[in-house]
């Protein structure tokens, strides 16, 4: 499979075909269409995002997309990699998937809040990327230190919109 079409699945585990759908119910939705309409400015330039996420797909294709947009991302596969990347990089933002092996999500946000804290640090953008769209998971996410919450699939233009909006106004504080 190139490049371009696994980009265009974003999580998806089948090959794509000319003419299928391009939404899977753990990625990113109509990845190529979403990039076109995108303007050419680099919205997210310079940025540094680490990104968790277990699934390789899933993992490669939002790398792509938040690279395309201009970020430096740090993609990882497991949320004790994801404390580990965070603590070091002390990034602009964490877009991380909650539902992790092992540790999941709310572990790394726990860890990487009490470290901002310890350290007089400044927060870090939190976005959790989850499958689950009940208000429970909502809120405890919100609740658990992440500032935002986007079910998947998620749309490639709402989530670097979301990032470069939060981003900047983390920047203009």
């Amino acid at each position: 499979m190139n490049s371009t079409i696994a980009a265009a699945q974003i999580g998806g585990k089948q090959p794509c075909q000319q003419g299928d759908t391009l939404a899977k119910p753990d990625g990113l939705t109509g990845f190529l269409e979403q990039q076109q309409k995108m303007n050419g400015a680099l919205r997210l330039d310079q940025a540094t995002i680490v990104l968790v996420e277990d699934d390789p797909d899933s993992r490669e294709s939002l790398t792509l997309l938040l690279e395309a947009e201009g970020a430096n991302v740090v993609a990882v596969a497991d949320a004790e990699e994801g404390v580990e990347a965070a603590v070091r990089l002390l990034p602009d933002a964490v877009v991380c998937d909650l539902e992790l092996p092992a540790m999941d999500g709310f572990y790394l946000i726990q860890r990487l809040r009490d470290h901002e804290i310890r350290g007089d640090h400044a927060p870090s953008v939190a976005v959790a990327l989850t499958g689950h769209t009940d208000d429970a998971y909502r809120l405890r996410s919100i609740g658990e230190g992440f500032q935002h919450f986007m079910t998947k699939p998620a749309l490639p233009e709402a989530l670097v919109t979301l990032l470069h909006d939060a981003i900047g106004a983390r920047g203009a504080r």
